[in-house]
């Protein structure tokens, strides 16, 4: 063991396999073959005399070597990204205003832009989270220089970064009384899913109410799972609290909602472009 090295990347590679929990997942959030996570997975094993996962059926089982070596992959990895950050510190400079829908994981908001504030410690951000139709107008004003919002239809200049389902969903216990007005949980008036639902009941001929109205993604599952209503989501919020609901006489299709990052077109300076970039590499 005096002569082991363990190198940055098969660390971060290793860490990222117990994260998404399969190989494929790994190589697509590290821009990676599936062979080549494989290959740094069979060398990092073979270095270390011993396996570091199991598969029990589908799922991948940290061995009590893989366990103890996940912590130090987070310490190293970490510490080798917080370096290279320090010592890549830019001269960029300027505000930058930035609109973010709330339906994205906050943490992973958080990270990406704490680590645009160490790479460039001369910029300042304003960020604003909220819907994404109060946020589009906010950049189409000129409120914000650029905002990372959910759209149904993206526009020409808009730059995509994943596409999303749209889904019913409704607490498990939840059972319809057909005889009832069926009850809605909307994210409010300013809301693209509030349409859509409402399209889709008037065209079944179905009646409803709104029961409870929450402008947070977290305030209308939390109603959801309390059995409220329905609710529509992105394929993202769906979880065991909040399943897809299944409902014959809704059967008209629902588009897809993309995730864009949508700049002013007066918003031209090095800093957003550059921010614009690191959103683009980080979350697709």
């Amino acid at each position: 063991m005096g002569s082991l090295r363990l190198d940055v990347e098969s660390l971060r590679t290793f860490r990222a396999v117990v994260d998404c929990g399969s190989v494929t997942r790994a190589a697509s959030q590290l821009n990676l073959t599936q062979s080549a996570v494989s290959w740094k997975m069979k060398r990092l094993e073979e270095r270390l005399g011993s396996p570091l996962l199991v598969r029990d059926g589908r799922d991948l089982t940290l061995t009590e070597l893989g366990t103890e070596l996940l912590v130090h992959a987070e310490q190293i990895v970490g510490a080798h990204d917080d370096a290279v950050d320090s010592l890549q510190q830019s001269q960029l400079e300027g505000t930058v205003h930035l609109g973010v829908n709330d339906e994205l994981e906050a943490d992973e908001v958080a990270t990406l832009l704490a680590r645009f504030q160490r790479r460039h410690p001369m910029v300042r951000l304003h960020v604003r989270m909220g819907l994404s139709g109060p946020i589009a107008q906010l950049v189409r004003g000129g409120d914000l220089d650029l905002a990372l919002i959910q759209v149904i239809e993206p526009a020409q200049r808009d730059k995509v970064l994943w596409t999303e389902s749209i889904e019913w969903i409704a607490s498990p216990t939840y059972m319809p009384d057909l005889g009832e007005s069926l009850p809605l949980v909307t994210f409010g008036p300013n809301s693209n899913y509030r349409t859509l639902m409402l399209g889709a009941l008037r065209a079944a001929n179905i009646d409803h109410y709104i029961a409870f109205e929450s402008e947070s993604s977290s305030g209308v599952r939390s109603a959801v799972a309390a059995g409220f209503g329905v609710a529509l989501i992105n394929g993202r919020g769906v979880t065991e609290e909040c399943p897809i609901w299944e409902f014959p006489e809704l059967n008209s299709s629902m588009p897809t909602a993309s995730f864009v990052v949508r700049v002013n077109s007066r918003s031209r300076t090095s800093a957003v472009r550059t921010l614009v970039d690191e959103i683009h590499d980080t979350l697709t």
